[in-house]
This record gives C-alpha cells, sequence and structure tokens, in this order.
C-alpha cells in the first residue's frame, strides 16, 4: 500500500477510536496562542523569563518561553540520527544543496571544494547545529544563534569533536532581536531559519529583525510549514500521535505560516521572494523530496533590496 494512503488509514482510525485525546489536543492548540504574555530577555550567558508588562515593553521579543522549554528537553536528541530528530537531519539532503547553489548563483563565491568561503551566514534557531555544521564544512563562517541555552551546549560539545570547525562555527545563546539591539546590522550574507517560524510568537517582529541583519543584497532562507487542513492532520495528528516522529507537543498548527503571509512580511520589509519549492516528507522511510504543491513543507527563498539593483518579485 502506498505510504501516504496507508498514513490516511491510520488517521481514520486514530480519528474514530481517539477522540478525547483530539479534544485535549484541539484545547492545546486553542489555548497556546493565548499565553504569549512571557518575554525572554537574554542578558550576556543566562536567560531571564518575565510575565510583567512592563519588561515586554522595554524588550521585544519574538521568543516564547514554553517553546525554549520544549528545545532544551532535547539536548541530548540532536545528534541521534535516528532518533526523534532524525527527519531534521535527512532534510539537509535538500536544504544544503539549496542554500550552497542559491548561493553560488546570486553571490560572488568560487566553485571549489569550500564555495561559501567568506560569506557570513547566520543559522537562527540552529539548535544542536544539525544545519550550522555541513554549511561550515563548505567554508563559510557560520555563526549558529539559539534561544535555547541547552542546545547551544549540544551544539559546541559537538563541535568540539571536529577540529576542522573551530575557525568558521561559532554558536550564540540569543535571539535576532539581541543582535539588532547590539547594532549588528547589515551584516550577513545569509540568513537562515529552517523550521523555526512555526516556533515563533510575533511573526513580523521576527522577520523585521531577520531582515535588518542580512546586507543589502544578501539572502535569506526559510523552511517551514503551511497552515492547512492537510497539515494539521499530517504534521501533528499523524508525525505527533500516530508516526511519532517527532515529539508530542512540538508543533502548534495555529503557528503554521501560510506561503503568502511569509512572502507579505518579507516584503514589508524590503525582502523580495525569488523562489519557493514544496518539500515532501516520508515519514516511512525517513526520506525528503522536491514538490509543485505547498500545502505542507514548502522551503523559500529572498534577497534583500540593494539600492545599486533591482530585483524582481517571483
Amino acid at each position: 500500500m502506498h505510504p501516504c494512503k496507508l498514513c490516511g488509514r491510520m488517521i481514520s482510525v486514530f480519528l474514530r477510536s481517539n477522540r478525547a485525546p483530539l479534544l485535549r489536543l484541539n484545547g492545546v492548540l486553542n489555548t497556546t496562542r493565548r499565553n504569549t504574555s512571557f518575554s525572554l530577555r537574554y542578558c550576556s550567558s543566562t536567560a531571564e523569563y518575565s510575565s510583567s508588562e512592563s519588561a515586554a515593553k522595554k524588550k521585544k521579543t519574538s521568543i516564547n518561553p514554553e517553546e525554549v522549554k520544549k528545545f532544551n528537553a532535547l539536548a541530548s536528541k540532536w545528534w541521534d540520527t535516528k532518533g526523534e530528530l532524525k527527519a531534521l537531519h535527512t532534510m539537509n539532503r535538500l536544504r544544503v544543496p539549496l542554500i550552497r547553489d542559491t548561493l553560488m548563483k546570486h553571490h560572488s563565491v568560487s566553485r571549489k571544494s569550500r564555495p561559501l568561503e567568506g560569506l557570513r551566514i547566520l543559522d537562527v534557531g540552529c539548535g544542536g547545529g544539525i544545519l550550522s555544521v555541513p554549511l561550515a564544512k563548505l567554508g563559510a563562517q557560520v555563526t549558529g544563534l539559539d534561544a535555547s541555552e541547552e542546545a547551544v551546549k549540544a551544539a559546541a560539545a559537538h563541535m568540539a569533536h571536529d577540529p576542522s570547525l573551530k575557525d568558521t562555527l561559532t554558536f550564540t545563546h540569543g535571539t535576532v532581536e539581541d543582535l539588532v539591539a547590539s547594532e549588528v546590522r547589515d551584516y550577513y550574507d545569509a540568513l537562515v531559519a529552517s523550521e523555526v517560524i512555526e516556533h515563533v510568537d510575533a511573526l513580523d517582529d521576527f522577520i523585521g529583525s531577520s531582515c535588518d541583519l542580512v546586507k543589502p543584497g544578501g539572502s535569506l532562507f526559510f523552511t517551514t510549514i503551511n497552515r492547512t487542513n492537510q497539515s494539521y492532520y499530517l504534521a501533528v495528528i499523524a508525525a505527533e500521535y500516530i508516526v511519532r516522529v517527532v515529539p508530542r507537543g512540538t508543533h502548534n498548527w495555529n503557528k503554521f505560516v501560510p506561503p503568502e503571509e511569509l512572502k507579505e512580511e518579507l516584503r514589508a520589509n524590503n525582502c523580495h521572494p525569488r523562489l519557493i519549492h514544496g518539500m515532501s516528507y516520508n515519514p516511512f522511510l525517513n526520506h525528503w523530496s522536491w514538490t509543485g504543491s505547498t500545502e505542507m513543507n514548502y522551503a523559500l527563498h529572498a534577497i534583500k533590496d540593494d539600492p545599486e539593483a533591482t530585483h524582481k518579485d517571483s
């Protein structure tokens, strides 16, 4: 039987026999977005949490402390290629070539064994460094940034086993808002936010800060999940409760981002979408492939306006 049909039958059985869990899940999805009064503030090497409105006004942030807790709990699992995060490892087969080939096309880089040498890349929401490491091995100066201190520690510990990365890869505990507040603007040749924006609280603030960090003419890459009926049943119900390819509670369907919404936010910040690809995941084979449909996962590339050049929307 085709995996998609099998998955569909599994969902049907689950929905018929698990009404109560589904109702509880709907309750979680409906209440999660209401509990967003918390603020994450990064101060040197420590994270401080505040629920006061005054603290939130002092420093804008797109970070949700509950999301940070989720990823802190995964600290020991980031580099288990057969564990709960295995789909992120196999996703590299799509996203690394996409980033490499796009940067080679749009930026002045060589086609040697380290084709991204000389480029600065910020990997936002880097987690344990699953994407940061292969980008650094392609020669780029990569900074992995994450609001989860435990994830950053896991990334640094893994990097310590590979001395070849010491000059091209660093990991930092913080947020894009922290970097902007530190006057780090127009600095990076490329920014990557892979499987991140579906976990932030304020998409407009996150995109605005991300765009501020990229040089004029620089690139922004996103991979995320569309907000559709299909993504609810497959990315939440099937992925978390049936096939269990990701831990329960990983995703909040209400935070999934339709492509047009992401494009609109980018354009509002003088960044113009140039490419969008649908992505398909087979959980039974742990295999990713490109597809013409963006109903589930998709990847998007945008370029920041350069006063000396004009880019057309895709």
